[in-house]
């Protein structure tokens, strides 16, 4: 992505310590572009990540998962731009008092873990915008050149983007779960919740075990969807694959790069064909 001109993440995810210098140092090697680390507040391993990010002196890093207020100071300190994404405009007023730098107001169109506030990018981003003096990025449910478009026109500087990027050839992820993606239509992607957890998840055999499985109270203890180890020993027909709702607009496996600038190049063609739908 980076190498593309977007700004790279790199997942901290389960990594400690060690294993994530190593993937930064790995990255480095891939490209002499800025990239940026997200770390998830909530992990038992985020401190120590944390950590890493300020030795190993990346540019930025985005925040999520937990309280902005619990990292911020420290990595402010030690100059680096601190990004935390937040699920309702509480949370955005809450991030900017602790003084991050930007904000991503991610609707709940977006895959992988999620608030259970289930606001909509396209009615959370205008009013996270009007709530805060810093820039702001939207996520959720963007995949081409519209949703850059329509993010831009809430207001948005910029957006962050996951599930389109995992169809695409460099991304490293099983044959099926890419598939899956291609397969996908509007109503493929369900939001299992718990008390533990949220997260989009690619519709198969999982949508009816989980939907029988929330009819009653969940588990005070249950398997978590985001414990790749154990889903990536699984069939496939029977495995969470985390994807957003923007899934079933994906309709072939693209180079990064090819992602990038074709949704570049069809934002601007919008914003010109709009420009002059209204006399500019």
């Amino acid at each position: 992505v980076s190498e593309a001109g977007g700004l790279g993440i790199l997942g901290a995810a389960t990594w400690k310590p060690d294993g994530f210098r190593e993937q930064i140092r790995l990255a480095r090697q891939l490209t002499g572009r800025p990239f940026e680390a997200n770390i998830v507040v909530s992990s038992p391993l985020s401190e120590m990540q944390i950590e890493v990010v300020i030795e190993e002196n990346l540019p930025a890093v985005t925040t999520s998962a937990g309280g902005a207020g619990r990292y911020t100071s420290r990595l402010k300190e030690a100059g680096v731009f601190v990004i935390h994404v937040v699920p309702t405009v509480g949370f955005a007023i809450q991030a900017r008092s602790a003084g991050v730098d930007a904000i991503v107001a991610e609707g709940s169109e977006s895959g992988g873990f999620t608030s259970l506030e289930e606001i909509s990018t396209f009615a959370l981003v205008p009013q996270v915008v009007d709530a805060v003096d810093c820039p702001v990025l939207a996520a959720g449910g963007i995949g081409d050149g519209r949703g850059l478009a329509a993010a831009m026109a809430l207001g948005a500087v910029g957006v962050q983007i996951g599930t389109r990027f995992l169809a695409t050839i460099e991304a490293e992820i099983p044959d099926d779960y890419k598939k899956a993606l291609l397969m996908a239509r509007d109503t493929d992607t369900i939001l299992h919740g718990s008390k533990k957890a949220a997260a989009g998840l690619m519709k198969d055999e999982l949508r009816e075990r989980v939907s029988e499985a929330m009819k009653a109270e969940a588990p005070e203890e249950s398997e978590n969807p985001g414990d790749w180890d154990t889903h990536l020993k699984k069939q496939p027909e029977t495995m969470a694959w985390a994807a957003g709702q923007v899934a079933g607009l994906i309709r072939e496996i693209a180079p990064v790069r090819e992602v990038i600038e074709g949704m570049v190049r069809q934002a601007g063609h919008i914003f010109e064909s709009q420009s002059r739908s209204f006399g500019g």
